[in-house]
């Protein structure tokens, strides 16, 4: 027994589970994709603060040279500095062909600089020390971590290698790291942290009132992923991703509750007419999206988690040191954020619904006429000269027509999903510009640059090419102007490699070896960091979207089960029923998809004027995307009907047509 008119809303839900679960579920893509995409910014900031410190080899955000005791105190005691610390260069110190450059820093200092230690540790004290891998056979060729060196008079422990640069191959000249407890003022450089929660622009703005601005070095691409609403065109393009994922979740949202309410008409006008007020059939509704929003939400948000551990397994699977690579990281701020944004968008694009089913008609409920707009009859002319069209495809083309709040409820889905694929496959394509991505140092393990004078020929090039052919771990060799390009077979024993080139050619040429094993591997990793996160993204949301279209169109195939059995009963085939149904949602999908497609081109267009304060690109048509879009959203509007078609196959007309 119903002692109140709010138990309607449970009493609905409950007798109808399986709309109920269609709705639920759409809310629960709502509440996925929000939270999905703010844990994926996160972690995808997170991912790319450790790669640009990888790829750069230090951590630091600003550094100050020719500086004075009173520069030193006003860096020492703002409390917008994190940390600072001092370094300096020494002298260059022969060794055989080549040379290495003393380095000293402080214990702060060296906190800066993890990121380009290949293996060990740095340096505690002034005794022990970290040099470049390719200059051990320069210092001692037996030379392993662990064991003590001499250099320039002082004896070293070795306990770290740092990874091998391009700049201090091609210059040949290594880089020596130890520790140094007191600086003169004014000596070496300042390095320092900007608090996370400082303003970064007004900290820059003071520090270069401090100095000139050529004694100032700034960590800019560091800075602007930590700080990207620092940058205006990074964030206008959050703003917009934002704004287009808040408008897809309250029209999948608003498409379900309208569905819903389209279907019940009815039973409001029923309700109405013994009495129910406006204001209490509006209440109906906002309790039902009330209720399925306390329960959907919760499921989002664990879908949303699992997908990042997914991901986060995948670098697993891929990454030699998968490990280090941070991307799961769940910020709870944004999980109560989209549960929030949610929550809203549930309610406010519910609220349409409920305030046209307070006004809905008795009388025109009752008589099932409110959904169906008469249409005025024009007379044809030549129609001897115009082409047949099928009966089924023509009344598809009719039922479109006849109920346009069904058709545009229909169509947004689809528009929605397709804007969302192509905006994100232009992210995609600015992100795989990015210069972490593309790098011709990536073609070749090692470089040998020929250092050309008058007596070289093509016949000494040639000579060359011949010789590194026959070292036995050499792969690949090519040409290119004065370099020559080498692949390894086995990357490990590289340094070998580089002794037997020394050996053979480095005897007779004077040759530069360039070692790219360690810049590419950090690339690489960086490049697949970037493929797996963006890809993964596009996954959800081609699947988001995709569930999306078939919800939407399940459903409004599902309530027009009385109507559908009516033209059964008067005579149409199964065959021809199944016909006009799919014409009809070959006609959602051709339309949607068109749409979707000329406003995913625009925003596609904002986000690259947007991005082109960032990165220098070139704006195209995504035509892949569009073709992608168009194709798809056919074949998913086709699927979607195939699952209620079998179910209307097997109703019995007469009983769906006294059904109430």
């Amino acid at each position: 027994m119903i002692s109140s008119y709010k138990q309607l809303s449970s009493r609905y839900l409950k007798g109808n589970i399986k709309r109920t679960i269609l709705t639920l579920v759409g809310i629960v893509l709502s509440v996925a994709l929000i939270s999905t995409i703010g844990l994926f910014m996160k972690g995808s900031q997170l991912s790319q603060i450790e790669n640009i410190k990888k790829l750069n080899g230090f951590s630091f955000h600003v550094g100050i040279s020719n500086y004075d005791e009173a520069i030193l105190n006003k860096i020492r005691y703002n409390p917008q500095i994190a940390s600072y610390g001092l370094m300096s260069q020494g002298k260059n110190i022969p060794v055989g062909d080549v040379s290495v450059q003393m380095n000293f820093a402080d214990h702060r200092a060296l906190e800066f600089l993890p990121y380009s230690l290949l293996d060990g540790q740095l340096p505690a004290n002034e005794h022990e020390a970290a040099v470049d891998s390719w200059t051990l056979p320069y210092i001692n060729k037996d030379l392993k971590l662990g064991e003590s060196f001499q250099l320039d008079g002082e004896t070293y422990k070795l306990v770290g290698l740092l990874d091998n640069r391009e700049f201090t191959q091609k210059s040949k000249v290594g880089r020596l790291l130890t520790y140094k407890r007191d600086f003169a003022i004014g000596e070496g450089r300042i390095l320092f942290e900007i608090n996370q929660t400082a303003n970064f622009n007004e900290v820059l703005d003071e520090i270069k009132l401090l100095t000139g601005n050529e004694n100032i070095v700034i960590n800019e691409e560091l800075i602007r992923v930590l700080k990207p609403q620092s940058n205006r065109s990074i964030l206008a393009m959050l703003v917009i991703v934002i704004s287009i994922v808040v408008v897809a979740t309250a029209v999948v949202i608003y498409n379900a509750f309208q569905i819903s309410v389209v279907e019940r008409m009815k039973q409001f006008g029923l309700l109405r007419s013994i009495g129910a007020t406006r204001k209490q059939i509006r209440h109906i509704v906002m309790r039902e999206a009330a209720v399925l929003a306390v329960i959907a939400i919760p499921i989002g948000i664990v879908c949303s988690i699992l997908a990042l551990a997914a991901l986060q397994f995948i670098f697993f699977i891929l990454l030699e040191d998968g490990a280090s690579v941070s991307f799961f990281h769940i910020d709870w701020q944004i999980v109560l954020i989209s549960s929030i944004i949610t929550l809203a968008a549930v309610l406010a694009s519910s609220y349409y619904p409920a305030f046209f089913a307070g006004r809905i008609s008795p009388l025109l409920a009752i008589s099932s006429r409110l959904s169906i707009r008469k249409e005025s009859i024009k007379k044809q002319k030549n129609t001897v000269l115009k082409k047949p069209i099928s009966f089924p495809l023509s009344l598809a083309m009719k039922n479109v027509k006849r109920n346009k709040n069904r058709y545009n409820i229909t169509i947004l889905s689809i528009i929605i999903s397709s804007v969302l694929f192509i905006t994100f496959s232009s992210i995609m394509n600015i992100a795989f510009a990015s210069k972490y991505v593309n790098k011709e140092s990536t073609k070749s393990d090692l470089t040998i640059y020929l250092q050309q004078d008058h007596h070289d020929s093509s016949q000494d090039r040639h000579a060359i090419l011949e010789q590194l052919k026959l070292l036995s771990n050499v792969s690949e060799v090519s040409q290119q102007d004065a370099s020559f390009r080498i692949n390894l077979k086995d990357v490990d024993q590289s340094s070998a490699a580089v002794a037997d080139i020394q050996q053979t050619v480095g005897t007779k040429y004077s040759i530069t070896i360039v070692n790219y094993l360690d810049e590419n591997k950090i690339r690489k990793e960086s490049e697949l960091v970037i493929k797996v996160l963006v890809y993964g993204f596009i996954a959800v949301i081609s699947l988001i979207g995709s569930v999306n279209i078939i919800n939407t169109i399940t459903i409004s195939i599902i309530i027009r089960r009385k109507e559908l059995a009516a033209l059964k009963s008067i005579g149409m085939s199964q065959k021809g029923l199944k016909k006009m149904i799919i014409y009809e949602a070959l006609i959602y999908g051709v339309s949607g998809s068109l749409q979707g497609i000329f406003f995913g081109c625009i925003l596609s267009y904002i986000i690259y004027v947007a991005a082109s304060g960032v990165l220098k690109l070139e704006w195209t048509i995504p035509y892949i995307a569009c073709v992608i879009t168009f194709a798809a959203a056919l074949i998913i509007s086709y699927v979607s009907v195939l699952i209620p078609l079998r179910k209307i196959q097997k109703d019995n007309i007469i009983d769906v047509i006294r059904e109430e």
